[in-house]
C-alpha cells in the first residue's frame, strides 16, 4: 500500500528499475553460452533426485561466480574500449539473468535444492563489474579525445599563422572524426540508457577543454577569428551528433543542459562572427548569460581594443568589469 515503508535492505527505486531494465544492446557469445549452461544445469536439476538437485545447481552458481570471477582480469592493456564496453553489457545481461533465471525451475526443484537455486544474490556484484569497466572506458577514451584536442595548439595566431592554423585545422577535423566513430563503437553497442550520460561526459571533457583554450586567448585578430569560427563549426554539430545517437532521437535544447560547456562554445562561436555592436545588443537582451562575466570580458578584450570597447561598448564593458570584480571577491571570501 501507499505509504508503507519498503523492506530493510530494499535498494533504492532507482537503483531497483534499472535492474530489472535491460535496453537494446550487444552482448558476447560468450554470456549467452553462459547463461545456457546455467539454465542447462537447473533444467537437469529438476529432473534429478535431490543429491544430484544440489550438486546441479551448485554447478549454476559455479559459473555465474567463475564469470565474476575471471572476466573483468582479462581486460587487454592498454585498455581498448570496446572489450570494457563488452564487459559492461555482458555483465549487465548477466545481471539481469540472474534476477529472474532459477524462477521458472524454482518450486519444480527437490526441497533441499531450493535453499541454493536463486542467483539473485550474483546480480549487484555483476552490476558492479559492469559499471567499473565502463568508468574505465570513459576514462581512456576520453583521454585519447583529449589528447586529439592537444595536437591542435593552444590555438594563438590560428589565422596569421600557417603551421598553428593547419595543426589547428588537422587536429579538429581528426577529433570530428573521432566523436563520429563514437557513434558506432558506443553508441550502438550501449543501451541508451548507460550511452547518453557516456556521451555527454565525453562531450563535456571535450568542450570544456575548447572552451577554456579560447578564453586564454589574450589577442584574436580578425583572421584568427574567422579560422577559430570554422575549428568550432566542425566540432559542436560532432558533439550534437554524438549526443542524439547515443539517445536514439535528436536532443535539441537538452543537448546544452547534458553539456553546459556546448552551450559555452557555442556562445563564444556566435561572437567570433559577430561585430561589437551585436555583442552588445545580445548582451543587454541576456543572450550570452552561458559565459560567466569575466571570461566574456577576457573574450571582448581578446576581440576588440580597450578603445574601442570604450568608445562602443562602455555600458557593457563597466557592468563586466563590476560583475568580475565582484565574482573574485566572493571567490576570496570563501578561499579565506
Amino acid at each position: 500500500p501507499s505509504g508503507t515503508p519498503p523492506p530493510p535492505g530494499t535498494p533504492p527505486r532507482d537503483e531497483l528499475v534499472e535492474s530489472l531494465q535491460l535496453g537494446r544492446c550487444r552482448v558476447s557469445g560468450r554470456v549467452l553460452r553462459l547463461e545456457r549452461l546455467c539454465v542447462r544445469a537447473l533444467q537437469a536439476a529438476v529432473l534429478s533426485g535431490p543429491e544430484g538437485a544440489v550438486l546441479l545447481v551448485r554447478r549454476a552458481r559455479e559459473i555465474v561466480e567463475l564469470f565474476l570471477a575471471v572476466a573483468p582480469t582479462r581486460m587487454p592493456k592498454p585498455m581498448v574500449p570496446h572489450v570494457a564496453l563488452m564487459l559492461h553489457n555482458d555483465c549487465r545481461y548477466l545481471s539481469h539473468a540472474c534476477l529472474l533465471l532459477a524462477l521458472p525451475y524454482f518450486w519444480r526443484l527437490p526441497e533441499g535444492a531450493r535453499a541454493e537455486a536463486s542467483l539473485v544474490e550474483f546480480a549487484e556484484p555483476l552490476r558492479a563489474a559492469g559499471k567499473a569497466a565502463l568508468e574505465r572506458a570513459v576514462e581512456s577514451q576520453t583521454s585519447s579525445l583529449l589528447a586529439t584536442l592537444d595536437r591542435a595548439g593552444p590555438l594563438s595566431s590560428v589565422g596569421e599563422d600557417e603551421l598553428a592554423g593547419s595543426l589547428a585545422q588537422r587536429a579538429a577535423a581528426q577529433l570530428a572524426r573521432e566523436l563520429a566513430a563514437l557513434r558506432t563503437t558506443w553508441c550502438d553497442a550501449l543501451p541508451a540508457s548507460a550511452a547518453l550520460p557516456c556521451a555527454a561526459r565525453m562531450a563535456e571533457a571535450i568542450m570544456g577543454a575548447l572552451y577554456h583554450k579560447l578564453i586564454e586567448l589574450r589577442h584574436i585578430s580578425e583572421r584568427d577569428s574567422r579560422a577559430l569560427h570554422r575549428l568550432l563549426s566542425y566540432l559542436l554539430p560532432a558533439c550534437e551528433e554524438l549526443l542524439s545517437a547515443s539517445a536514439r532521437a535528436p536532443l535539441g535544447p537538452r543537448a546544452e543542459h547534458l553539456v553546459p560547456s556546448l552551450r559555452r562554445c557555442r556562445q563564444v562561436a556566435w561572437i567570433l562572427d559577430a561585430r561589437l555592436a551585436q555583442v552588445v545588443d545580445r548582451h543587454t537582451a541576456g543572450g550570452l548569460d552561458g559565459l560567466p562575466p569575466r571570461h566574456l570580458l577576457l573574450l571582448t578584450r581578446a576581440l576588440w581594443t580597450e578603445e574601442a570597447l570604450l568608445a562602443n561598448a562602455r555600458s557593457m564593458h563597466a557592468q563586466l568589469v563590476a560583475e568580475a570584480s565582484a565574482g573574485d571577491a566572493r571567490v576570496s571570501l570563501r578561499r579565506g
